[in-house]
């Protein structure tokens, strides 16, 4: 979606109003027009626009009058002032009220196409300002810049990608929790034409229900208890460069439908508001569900799901893709080198076996946690075997037990015996096993309940 300026253009002379109106929608804005300052700030209360040109003299509420009122708006617009006084002194009183700038009439075409692109220009950055600071967390200091790949299978899906970037559609990530989905979110917006601003990041599945709206769409003051102040959502953050949408399955149904207008109409209310705002957003989603299993049980709005799966990308488990390990690790242990102040940092010949032997349920997250916490630990600088990996034979030989000796067990059961497990050796501390196994403290949650009263498979070995 291409954005527009947004302009409204505010004089009592009937024809002076409609020719100007008629040139700036030529210049590619979108426009509308007031004839006094009072239907010019009914409007204003209703709709959003990005700059007002505004005749100084006007009947009724003057111009210096109504710049008054519209700076008392939350979110104003940017306003320029257009007067027939060729006097210094007007043009500075109206700066010195908030003005942007003001023209002297006759002011020609290409002067007021200037001046409402730099308006427009300065309005994008404050709003975006304002909005980051809460809502842009500055990233880790060992986040992957790109994904680290040389398997032809992350080659392949690269190529797509870097195709996905220079389009401006809705893409869907998959893939099992731990591959990496944000780190491909990451790179498609880096080469993309948003990639100036900074992409803003949302797990659906960490925002509790009530807060989805206000989080997304902003509120308004007194919208409901507790809202001491207006809030900008992140749609409104993200104007102008990517909204990524981690775990977009968990979204709850009410805020889908919202979306769903969000993306077919590029409009949304903040809570509480009346008015219709517009925001330019390419969207990015990412699950490690199967939504079309959740549209056919309904737990998924099949006309988001349609919206949102406009370009589709799938990202294989580390398991699928082992040639991509050896970079992989290299990649991480140079993060903890640096981290950790230890250059000469390294696995022994037995570690590198072991970690390229693992089937890595949790992925390249699981990976990475594995040699952060062995980097931590080690006394010395070579990491032995045991230390990186100290569970894994003892998996492996309950996985092969699993498949080729005594009675097989389900999916469903070796899932839960690597929670169960995963979950011992975090000494039972539910977040830090959320974060290793890569899923939400939620879902943990809700596995664990389900183990307890014997619907999530059985009892613990």
């Amino acid at each position: 979606m291409s954005r527009k300026i947004r302009v409204m253009v505010v004089d009592d002379d009937a024809v002076l109003r409609r020719l100007l109106s008629e040139q700036i929608a030529r210049m590619g804005f979108d426009t509308a027009a007031a004839a006094s300052g009072e239907e010019a700030l009914d409007s204003l209360s209703k709709n959003d626009f990005d700059v007002v040109l505004l005749d100084i003299r006007m009947p009724g509420l003057t111009g210096l009058d109504t710049l008054r009122e519209v700076r008392k708006l939350e979110d104003a617009p940017e306003v320029i002032m257009l007067t027939a006084d060729t006097s210094l002194g007007t043009g500075l009183e109206a700066m010195r009220l908030g003005a942007y700038d003001y023209l002297t009439k006759p002011a020609t075409l290409d002067e007021i196409e200037t001046v409402v692109r730099k308006a427009d220009e300065k309005r994008r950055l404050v709003r975006q300002n304002a909005s980051l600071r809460d809502a842009v967390r500055p990233p880790s200091e060992d986040a992957q810049p790109s994904p680290v790949f040389r398997s032809k299978a992350m080659g392949d899906l690269m190529a797509l990608a870097e195709s996905a970037a220079r389009a401006d559609s809705t893409v869907v990530i998959t893939g099992e929790s731990g591959v990496g989905k944000d780190v491909l979110a990451r790179f498609i917006h880096a080469r993309s034409a948003r990639s100036d601003s900074p992409m803003i990041a949302v797990n659906c599945a960490a925002l509790p229900e009530p807060l989805f709206e206000s989080e997304f769409f902003g509120h308004e003051r007194g919208a409901f208890t507790g809202a001491t102040a207006t809030k900008r959502g992140l749609i409104e953050a993200a104007d102008g460069s990517t909204l990524f949408l981690d775990e977009v399955g968990e979204m709850p149904q009410q805020t889908q439908v919202k979306l769903l207008r969000f993306l077919e109409e590029g409009r949304f209310r903040r809570v509480g508001s009346t008015r219709d705002r517009e925001s330019d957003v390419r969207v990015i989603a990412a699950t490690n569900r199967n939504l079309a299993d959740d549209v056919s049980a309904g737990r998924f709005r099949a006309d988001l799901f349609y919206r949102l799966n406009v370009i589709s990308l799938h990202v294989p488990p580390l398991r699928r893709r082992r040639e991509d390990m050896p970079a992989l690790v290299e990649h991480f242990l140079s993060v903890f080198r640096e981290r950790f102040n230890r250059p000469a940092l390294d696995l022994s010949d037995e570690a590198r076996q072991r970690l390229y032997a693992h089937d890595w349920p949790g992925n390249v997250r699981e990976l990475r946690n594995a040699l952060e916490r062995a980097a931590a630990l080690a006394a010395a600088d070579q990491i032995e075997a045991d230390q990186i990996l100290p569970a894994a034979a003892k998996q492996s030989e309950e996985g092969k037990a699993a498949t080729t000796g005594g009675a097989p067990v389900t999916l469903d059961e070796l899932e839960r015996r690597h929670i169960l497990r995963v979950l011992e050796d975090a000494g039972g501390n539910r977040e830090r096993a959320a974060a290793i196994l890569g899923i939400s403290s939620r879902t943990l949650y809700r596995k664990l309940r389900d183990y307890e009263t014997g619907s999530g498979g059985q009892d613990a070995p």
